[in-house]
């Protein structure tokens, strides 16, 4: 079951997490290399806090920007499946503030009691486009895996900022919706 899904940003792609049945699926679907991670989309900071180490530092610029257009690159704990870990023992969160992103992963971890991915809806490499339309356009054939569309008219945002937070240490990975200025500044008031 692949999911295409809006958030507050672009369409993404949705299955479960912790299948690595599933993540293979889609990144066969996006012609994705299956070593490199997925985000997670959660609904709050303690499902985040259930598979990866959340410090001071994590919590403040969550209290800050989430839900909302920003990824956190965060240190897996021993719950995570050694397949869904980055090179670095690490993995990646999303919590949207999008009111059907957050309605979906509510009822989906209820179900399935594990998070979704939280890909962009593209061939890997390609633009997302705005619409569920034109995204299965792309995909072409492979169309037919997405078995789940939830449709909520056109998404066109910047992407996501990313940032990787280790040892409290924070890293700006992409600069997206949220500028690295405004991580700064929330870091800087931390420590006043």
């Amino acid at each position: 079951m692949i999911i295409l899904y809006p958030t507050e940003t672009l369409y993404a792609l949705g299955v479960n997490a912790l299948s690595e049945e599933a993540v293979l699926g889609v990144c066969s679907l996006k012609g994705r290399d299956a070593s490199k991670p997925a985000s997670w989309l959660v609904r709050s900071m303690e499902d985040v806090q259930k598979y990866a180490q959340v410090g001071e530092v994590t919590a403040g610029i969550a209290e800050r920007f989430l839900p909302g257009p920003l990824t956190l690159i965060l240190k897996a704990k021993d719950t995570v499946p050694e397949f869904r870990r980055g090179i670095d023992d690490e993995v990646s969160f999303r919590i949207s503030s999008d009111p059907l992103a957050q309605k979906l992963i509510v009822d989906y971890m209820e179900e399935h009691g594990a998070p979704l991915t939280c890909t962009s809806a593209n061939i890997s490499g390609a633009p997302t486009l705005p619409t569920p339309g034109e995204i299965l356009q792309q995909f072409g054939p492979k169309a037919k895996d997405v078995t789940d569309i939830i449709d909520d008219g056109p998404r066109k945002s910047l992407a996501t900022t990313i940032i990787r937070i280790v040892d409290d240490e924070v890293t700006v990975v992409r600069e997206g919706s949220i500028s690295e200025r405004e991580i700064l500044e929330c870091m800087k008031e931390m420590q006043s």
